[in-house]
C-alpha cells in the first residue's frame, strides 16, 4: 500500500500543476483589446456636434434663429448648395457617432483559444482566423501587421492602451 499512495499524491501534484497551466493559458488566450474611451471623447464630441448643427439648420432651430441675426438666411430648402451641405455634414456627423459607439462595444482585436478576430483595414467585416496560421505579429507605426499562411492584415490600433497591446504581442509572438 504504501508505494501506491505515493504515487497518488505526485500523480495527484501533477494534475494541479497541468491543471492551473491551463487556467493560465486560457486567461492568457482569452483577451479583447477596445479601443480607449478616452481617446475616442474627441471623436464621439465632433460627431454629436456636427449632427446637432445640421439637424437644427434642417428644422429652423435655435442655432439657425441665432444665425439668422447675423447672416441673411432664407428657408432651408432655397438654396440647392446649402441643403447639400447641411445634408452632408448630417452624413460626416453621422458616422463619426457610428464609429464611436461602436468601439465602445466591438473590440478591435478579440483573442480565444483557437481563434483570432480583427477588425482590420482591408476588409469591412471582422476578420476570424486560427491562431495556429499566426506566424507573425509586429508593431509598425499606427498598425500591427498580422501575417497568417495565406495572407497579412493590418490593424489600426492607435486609440488601444500602449501597455494592453504590447503584453498581447509579447503573448503572440512567444
Amino acid at each position: 500500500g504504501w508505494p501506491c499512495l505515493t504515487s497518488t499524491i505526485s500523480i495527484t501534484k501533477t494534475i494541479a500543476k497541468l491543471s492551473y497551466s491551463d487556467r493560465k493559458r486560457n486567461k492568457i488566450m482569452n483577451r479583447k483589446l477596445y479601443r480607449s474611451p478616452q481617446k475616442m471623447l474627441p471623436i464621439l464630441l465632433t460627431g454629436f456636434s456636427l449632427t446637432y448643427v445640421s439637424i437644427d439648420n434642417i428644422f429652423n432651430g435655435p442655432f439657425r434663429n441665432f444665425l439668422k441675426n447675423y447672416i441673411s438666411l432664407n428657408e432651408f430648402g432655397s438654396n440647392i448648395r446649402e441643403e447639400v451641405l447641411y445634408y452632408l455634414i448630417l452624413l460626416v456627423g453621422g458616422f463619426q457617432l457610428f464609429t464611436a459607439v461602436q468601439s465602445i462595444f466591438q473590440p478591435v482585436l478579440e483573442i480565444s483559444e483557437h481563434k483570432i478576430a480583427m477588425r482590420t483595414s482591408e476588409k469591412l467585416l471582422t476578420v476570424v482566423k486560427d491562431i495556429q496560421d499566426l506566424q507573425a505579429a509586429v508593431l509598425h507605426e499606427d498598425y500591427v501587421k498580422f501575417t497568417f499562411n495565406d495572407e497579412t492584415y493590418s490593424v489600426f490600433v492607435e486609440n488601444i492602451e500602449a501597455d494592453e497591446l504590447e503584453s498581447l504581442l509579447n503573448e503572440l509572438n512567444i
